[in-house]
């Protein structure tokens, strides 16, 4: 492809795409590439577009293939009429969300090229809130509306063994990332033209990344048809998560089992149940009191317990308790490039996204789309005659 077609084809979105994965203003874009933040504000805007030099430069500095910044954005991309659901600290700012906003772009397009190869699970989320205007729900309605989705899913009332591969089966797409420093410890949207999409902190503790994912799906069942200006509203928004919270909660603590479980504050019980259940002893001792069987007393006493060992960062178990790793991307790529349907390189040069990238969204592990070389020997050693 000659420089000129590169320019002519060049798409003004995928920059900004690129400029906001990596966290970057487009002056420090602009002081990084040699030019002036008014030239790359008319490169998103489309009213120019880079020449080759520029191009290639920009490819580096991004670290995407410039074959990127040529390929036409998906007709089903995330917009601005899209709740993306961030589960997030109050320091959490406007540009860390936009690095993960454009992750779940970039996983909505694998997951849309190996849709076009495979069957995907068919997507079972029951939505049983449908208001678009936000309407606060009782923590009881909320605590039923949680039995109803593990009813839905024929659960029980045990634990759930992997709750990450519960959602994919259910057809969630599901990732993990790097969190750290953004303040944000996991996010999601549910865009009507696609599946839901999940992605998940690899920087956090098993148990409170499972928390993390109930808490997701909690955003899906009772708040996937609210509008975006309602989500983000700053009175609503403290209200949603913590409604979030309470399904999370309740989906994997339901009162009738774990309720008549728990009849001590010692620490030893705490831990068996933790094991268990696979819930952090904070959020177990928290539902333990909104259930009544801990007094406020006896919660504060846990909570206290947890800091005189400094365990309210790090709690017993944390490193023995297993990941929940996504798998359905994973398998995905395996099964296309075990059957020969695409190569390594194809995979790579179709989504024209870094071969880091699309490792990391796939959770194929880093260097598994490196293509293995299969030249061979040419020549080999004669026998000497004589």
């Amino acid at each position: 492809m000659n420089s000129v077609t590169r320019i002519a084809n060049f798409e003004p979105l995928r920059l900004t795409e690129a400029r906001e994965a990596r966290g970057m203003s487009t002056v420090e874009l602009a002081s990084l590439i040699g030019i002036s933040h008014q030239a790359i504000s008319k490169f998103e805007s489309g009213k120019s577009a880079p020449g080759y030099e520029t191009l290639e430069r920009l490819s580096e500095i991004l670290k995407l293939p410039v074959q990127f910044f040529i390929k036409s954005p998906s007709k089903n991309t995330i917009t601005e009429a899209d709740v993306v659901f961030f589960r997030s600290r109050a320091a959490a700012t406007v540009k860390s969300k936009k690095v993960h906003s454009t992750s779940l772009k970039w996983l909505n397009e694998i997951h849309e090229y190996l849709e076009e190869i495979l069957e995907f699970p068919n997507v079972d989320i029951p939505q049983l809130i449908s208001n678009e205007k936000y309407e606060p729900l009782e923590f009881g309605d909320i605590d039923s509306l949680s039995s109803q989705v593990r009813k839905h899913w024929g659960l029980g009332n045990g634990p759930i063994s992997d709750l990450v591969l519960l959602l994919e089966k259910k057809g969630v797409v599901a990732a993990r990332d790097t969190f750290s420093s953004m303040s944000i410890d996991a996010c999601s949207v549910w865009s009507k033209k696609s599946r839901p999409l999940l992605l998940l902190s690899n920087d956090k503790t098993a148990s409170r990344s499972r928390f993390d994912a109930a808490h997701e799906l909690g955003h899906w069942v009772l708040h996937s048809h609210l509008k975006p200006n309602e989500f983000f509203w700053k009175e609503n928004y403290k209200s949603i998560e913590k409604e979030a919270n309470r399904f999370a909660s309740s989906f994997l603590l339901p009162a009738a089992s774990f309720g008549n479980e728990v009849y001590s504050t010692s620490m030893d019980h705490l831990i068996a149940l933790k094991k268990r259940w696979k819930v952090s002893i904070a959020a177990i001792a928290y539902r333990a009191n909104k259930l009544g069987v801990f007094s406020e007393f006896q919660h504060v006493n846990v909570r206290q317990k947890l800091a005189k060992n400094n365990w309210l960062k790090s709690e017993p178990l944390d490193d023995e308790l297993p990941f929940e790793e996504p798998t359905l991307l994973k398998q995905s790529v395996e099964l296309i490039i075990q059957h020969a349907v695409k190569s390594k390189h194809d995979i790579i040069n179709d989504l024209k996204l870094s071969r880091e990238e699309i490792e990391a969204l796939t959770n194929v592990g880093n260097g598994f789309l490196l293509e293995e070389s299969n030249v061979g020997n040419i020549v080999s050693f004669k026998p000497r005659k004589g």
